[in-house]
């Protein structure tokens, strides 16, 4: 197993470093405090042609890997970006993964190059009486002519403000007790459209994107704009959350990074004790573990990246790469906090602002309860105990 990042890769790593350097703290903390997109950041991805990484080079992208995607997403959560990354989820993958596996010729050469230009998606999954059980989803869509008509309520559906198209997962058919997963369908509809109605949260975090309520009434989606296959969309959705898991996975292992290097120049530049506050092992060791954690993290999300660049099963390596990214980070933030005292607590820090933003990890884009369901009944051989 080679280890080594390839020199196109470091480059990758450089080029990341080199373009969130140039928005610091500050930056992000005005975003956080103004509720407001990161515009500015998110145009220098797409200059840099970042969001067209994973989409193929006939329609215009660079034609790498989930691996290449990940290393970028870590590296740009690694200099104090992560607020920024989203759009790697909201194009790349929610819409690059999902047409690039699933579309039609006819759906690639349209929908592709837009991506590369940087063409935002909301992905509509979510409903108030589903949760993560997705057989129990009751937004349906029933034909029309050459349309689906959509009625049907979504929660926790982000990037509406932006977004320019919608990928709705719906019922298609009535629910089959025998065949749960049957008469699901995934459907790709425009926004805005003034058949659709959003709500915006009140958030503890990520406030540099919205999150929504959201209701359909009598929203037509062309019939063409089915991706995949109607009424088995489960199989093409895993195309996604995997990606997705990692993608976000490796942002975290960055960002717990950034966060113990402010805990250590902090500690290393004061002095309560007539010594640096670094000197102290009950400091020392929090942050030494964090680190370790986030290792060992990195190498799970690599390893599970490498495994769908394969074509080879990543499922349960990807909810494992997830879980340990985002409880290494979490740690990793608590701990800085912690290191820095009160000066940690407040906003201008930045890791009060990692803090809240990675907290809502631990029940997105799956909950800790699923994975160890997951791995306990997948890996484990366990009886399904949900």
């Amino acid at each position: 197993m080679d280890f080594e990042l390839s020199e196109d890769q470091r480059a990758l790593q450089d080029l990341c470093y080199r373009l969130g350097s140039g928005f610091d703290d500050a930056y992000w903390n005005e975003i956080d405090q103004e509720k407001r997109r990161p515009t500015e950041f998110w145009e220098l991805l797409i200059e840099q042609g970042l969001l067209g990484m994973t989409i193929p080079e006939e329609y215009g992208g660079s034609g790498l890997g989930l691996l290449d995607l990940c290393i970028a997403s870590e590296a740009l959560g690694d200099v104090g970006c992560a607020d920024g990354t989203s759009p790697f989820v909201a194009g790349p993958v929610f819409g690059g993964y999902l047409i690039e596996r699933g579309g039609t010729p006819a759906q690639k050469q349209e929908i592709l190059p837009a991506l590369v230009a940087g063409e935002m998606w909301a992905g509509a999954f979510t409903e108030p009486d589903s949760g993560s059980n997705v057989t129990n989803i009751k937004t349906f869509a029933e034909r029309d002519g050459d349309h689906f008509v959509v009625h049907g309520q979504k929660v926790f559906i982000s990037n509406l403000s932006v977004a320019k198209r919608i990928a709705v997962l719906c019922r298609t058919a009535k629910r089959d007790e025998k065949n749960r997963m049957a008469g699901i369908t995934l459907l790709l509809g425009d926004l805005p459209d003034d058949r659709i109605e959003y709500r915006p949260f009140k958030k503890m975090g990520t406030n540099y994107m919205d999150t929504n309520a959201l209701f359909f009434d009598g929203y037509r989606i062309p019939v063409e704009n089915v991706v995949g296959e109607e009424g088995n969309a489960w199989r093409l959705l895993y195309k996604v959350l995997n990606p997705e898991r990692l993608v976000i996975a490796a942002m975290n292992v960055g960002v717990g990074n950034y966060a113990i290097r402010k805990a250590v120049e902090y500690a290393t530049d004061r002095s309560v004790w007539g010594v640096p506050l670094a000197t102290h092992q009950g400091l020392q060791f929090p942050l030494a573990e964090a680190r370790i954690q986030l290792e060992c993290a990195r190498l799970k999300v690599y390893q599970a990246a490498w495994l769908f660049d394969k074509g080879e099963d990543a499922g349960i390596p990807a909810v494992m790469a997830k879980h340990a990214a985002i409880h290494a980070a979490l740690f990793a933030a608590d701990r800085a906090i912690q290191t820095m005292g009160g000066a940690g607590y407040i906003a201008d820090s930045g890791v009060e602002r990692i803090y809240r933003n990675l907290r809502g990890g631990r029940m997105v884009p799956i909950s800790d309860e699923m994975v160890l369901n997951t791995v306990a009944q997948h890996d484990l051989g366990m009886p399904r105990s949900y």
